[in-house]
């Protein structure tokens, strides 16, 4: 169980938390367990999301594999905004979950950088169709670092606003708050057209500069990465997270030529190894 041994942070401690996980179950009684499921690759919502289960109490699962049968009471969900839509996988992941509890909490939180307007609604869909409700809905917004437009640029101003949104939203979860869940319109969808498709990985150029390291290989959410004679090769199912663009050591890795030159972004507090762990379900 090396995923609950990394993330699991319930003041009980770990390995008594499970254990009292499974004679409830077999008691047939209510437990009351958090998860939180995220997709990161530059570790803001990673971060968002560890600190939201420090303070309510909780473990944080990446969202890159089937999570089996969910009974927790309390069901978190953190993910970057893409074009004002959910990340691909994200939806995925949400659409395909199976919860049992159909009493649990059930709350999201989107990080973004530039606007994030109504995009839990979607989630809030998906949780209708099982029967359910996405009873709490927010955003924390960070650096911008979508790197094909933008140069990340972060600021002691930016990173305190987030740490006080950060603490407003575990409080509110801490108290099983219930709020507004704004809804979506066709310029979300709209928006989202303008993304760049699975087999956007096509235009992904590796320089001279690449020394076979195998970063990229391992930190890739989707596993699209495989190293071949020492350099990455891209299958085209790519969620255009730039995980590996952002965490090359030799800068090797570039987006057409919109990204040359540009400082890379990994947010502080993670590490490139924490990155990696979370991704490869460690």
């Amino acid at each position: 169980m090396p995923i609950l041994h990394n993330y699991l942070t319930l003041d009980i401690g770990v390995h008594s938390n499970v254990i009292l996980s499974l004679k409830r179950q077999k008691e047939g009684r209510i437990y009351k367990t958090m998860t939180i499921f995220c997709f990161t690759s530059t570790g803001n919502s990673l971060y968002v999301a560890k600190k939201i289960a420090e303070k309510a109490g909780g473990k944080v699962l990446p969202m890159n594999a089937d999570p089996g049968i969910i009974t927790d009471d309390v069901i978190g969900f953190v993910y970057p905004v893409y074009y004002w839509k959910l990340p691909r996988i994200t939806d995925r992941f949400i659409k395909g979950l199976r919860i049992e509890n159909k009493e649990a909490y059930i709350f999201a939180v989107g990080t973004y950088g530039g606007a994030a307007p109504g995009v839990n609604s979607f989630i809030r869909k998906h949780m209708k169709q099982k029967g359910l409700d996405l009873n709490y809905g927010s955003y924390v917004k960070l650096v911008d670092n979508y790197i094909p437009m933008y140069h990340p640029k972060d600021s002691a101003a930016l990173q305190s606003k987030a740490e006080a949104r950060i603490i407003e939203i575990a409080e509110a979860v801490s108290r099983r708050e219930n709020n507004r869940i704004g809804k979506d319109t066709f310029l979300n969808s709209l928006s989202f057209k303008a993304m760049a498709g699975e087999d956007s990985d096509k235009y992904f150029n590796i320089a001279d500069s690449c020394n076979g390291c195998g970063i990229c290989e391992k930190i890739c959410p989707v596993k699209n990465i495989t190293m071949e004679e020492e350099k990455p090769v891209f299958r085209h199912r790519c969620e255009h997270c730039m995980g590996c663009l952002q965490n090359c050591p030799a800068l090797a890795i570039n987006w057409k030529e919109k990204t040359r030159n540009k400082k890379r972004f990994r947010k502080d507090g993670i590490t490139l190894d924490e990155l990696i762990r979370f991704n490869q379900g460690e």
